[in-house]
């Protein structure tokens, strides 16, 4: 387990898992009797021992040291970009382990290069957050970003939507508009489950990704457009190609570069990182105090599917974290407040 969470026991004996941020004001406050450290559990006025924090700093190896000596807790509630831009790391945004770190060094290996990028994934593994990581780590990032769900489009709208249209060229076009491609150039136009576009549209995405010039509907001059294309998609777009349901052409064009990301179950170490990092975000966004787990619900996390991956896994924590007072429990996390509203330490 991440040392971001450090497991620890009240005076009444309950074990419960706290923010390693919180374990200096919860000892003040008399709320923990012992917690362990690295060289194992200690009462709570070992804290005050200065040689015993450095010598225990010095048994905190790998990522989990990395972590605590560069992560500020204060970013996560920010936008990726100011993350960024504020020093937090792409480990920070992803987590610390194997399969997090993999990831991580194929976006800032590919990010400040041209290549087409298709993300595939299940729903809820974070292909948006990293369509973002992209952009920001680009040499674009001052351009725009402009993210399109394929899959939220009308097939009637969506070539319009996508290139624009000028005045007069249908019914109830009483106005030029320009489509999300121009309104992305210099920057990245993001196409998100970009298995829902029809054949017609695929074969216009491709002429596009290979001329880069668009032409409106209704308009006779071809615009040539500085725009990254980066795409998502939660199907085997690979799968689709042998089932002659999406063209190998188009599916080459969008994976210059291919980034797999998994789902959270194959991602063990990083649960307890991103639910940590889950509970400082609602903390912030739902104006709470609450300073971590029972024993219980990190029991939950580790034996839980998780079928909604990591956007199940953060709207499980704010659900729980607007349920409970002190710490989080599994009656939380299935949504039930506990008997008697007693969500404290006994």
């Amino acid at each position: 387990m991440h040392r971001v969470l450090v497991p620890a026991q009240s005076e009444g004996g309950k074990v419960f898992f706290v923010l390693k941020n919180n374990l200096e004001h919860l000892i003040e406050e008399r709320k923990i009797r012992k917690f362990r450290r690295s060289s194992g559990w200690t009462g709570s006025e070992g804290w005050l021992d200065k040689d015993q924090r450095e010598e225990d700093s010095k048994e905190y190896n790998g990522p989990e040291r990395r972590f605590w000596r560069t992560v500020n807790w204060a970013l996560f509630p920010l936008s990726i970009g100011e993350q960024l831009r504020g020093g937090h790391s792409v480990e920070a945004i992803l987590g610390y382990g194997q399969r997090a770190q993999e990831i991580a060094l194929k976006l800032k290996s590919v990010a400040n290069t041209n290549l087409t990028v298709l993300l595939q994934g299940k729903t809820g593994t974070g292909k948006g957050v990293a369509g973002l990581i992209l952009h920001e780590l680009s040499n674009r990032k001052q351009g725009p970003f402009v993210k399109v769900d394929c899959g939220a489009l009308p097939p009637t709208l969506i070539e319009s939507e996508l290139f624009g249209f000028q005045k007069g060229s249908f019914t109830g076009a009483s106005r030029s508009e320009p489509g999300r491609f121009q309104l992305a150039n210099g920057g990245t136009i993001f196409l998100d489950e970009i298995s829902n576009l029809g054949m017609d549209m695929q074969t216009r995405l491709l002429g596009f990704l290979e001329e880069r010039v668009v032409n409106s509907i209704g308009g006779t001059s071809p615009l040539k457009l500085d725009v990254r294309v980066i795409s998502a998609s939660n199907a085997d777009l690979a799968d689709w190609v042998r089932r002659k349901e999406f063209r190998e052409d188009l599916f080459y064009r969008l994976s210059e570069f291919q980034i797999d990301l998994p789902p959270l179950k194959e991602r063990p170490d990083d649960i307890f990182y991103l639910a940590a990092k889950s509970l400082w975000i609602a903390n912030h966004e739902l104006k709470k105090s609450v300073f971590g787990f029972s024993e219980k619900a990190i029991d939950f996390f580790s034996s839980y599917a998780w079928n909604g991956n990591i956007r199940e896994l953060k709207n499980l924590i704010r659900k729980a974290t607007l349920l409970a007072d002190e710490v989080i429990e599994v009656e939380h996390l299935l949504g039930a407040p506990l008997k008697g509203g007693n969500n404290g330490i006994p």
